[in-house]
């Protein structure tokens, strides 16, 4: 597993854990390598990717190729293996890294991953809008830290 912070940018993730640690050039490298490897793999536009990663908002018409995208993500950083299955110990590593309080790490763990569908990008789209809810009530919005990926 890279970064422990980094896989929180596949939720855009860094917004409420980034203030935790610091930020390294290497961790950025890192996000933006893989948001790139994922992107060749399952391409969404630039826009809709700047706008998921600002906002934080995820449409529940949100395109089969995004939460592919998203799933591809959580397989470069760990969070879940190819078939859609959560890797618990390396989600619960990397959220004690970034200092997340108990309550919030546990209901992540077990009641952000218990989801019922059995399609690997609806599993990552269902735990990324369950993961930013969580993390929404324990980091204001105005402390986030974003990214834009347009540039490069």
């Amino acid at each position: 597993m890279s970064s422990s912070l980094s896989v929180l940018l596949a939720l855009a993730v860094l917004s409420p854990l980034a203030l935790s640690r610091t930020i390294t050039t290497e961790d950025l490298d890192t996000d933006l390598s893989f948001i790139k490897t994922c992107n060749r793999t399952v391409p969404i536009s630039m826009r809709t990717m700047n706008e998921v990663l600002i906002n934080k908002k995820l449409a529940r018409g949100e395109s089969s190729a995004f939460k592919c995208f998203l799933h591809c993500l959580f397989t470069k950083y760990g969070w879940m293996d190819v078939d859609g299955g959560f890797l618990l110990h390396d989600i619960k590593q990397t959220l004690e890294e970034s200092d997340v309080e108990i309550a919030s790490l546990e209901f992540i763990l077990y009641q952000c991953t218990a989801t019922e569908s059995i399609d690997r990008c609806e599993r990552a789209f269902i735990f990324t809008q369950c993961f930013w809810e969580k993390m929404a009530e324990q980091q204001p919005s105005e402390d986030q830290f974003f990214y834009n990926v347009d540039k490069k």
